[in-house]
């Protein structure tokens, strides 16, 4: 059986997009530790590292929100 199939809840939606926020930030951070040590002079792969990580924890807040808000 799909893991879609088995996640037929309301919070379905949200909690991808929190497992989804993490992985962009651990992308952002790993682009991140890369730009710094390979190429310490290479300003758009810090810049694409930085907007990646923030992308991905507004990702993860704004989900995180929605679950908390439907279970009350």
């Amino acid at each position: 059986m799909k893991m879609s199939h088995r996640l037929r809840s309301d919070s379905a939606g949200p909690v991808w997009g929190v497992i989804l926020g993490l992985f962009l930030m651990a992308v952002g951070i790993g682009l991140w530790i890369y730009a710094k040590s390979m190429h310490p002079g290479s300003r758009l792969d810090e810049s694409l590292a930085m907007a990646t990580i923030v992308i991905g924890a507004v990702l993860t807040v704004y989900a995180g929100r929605e679950i908390s808000h439907r279970h009350r």
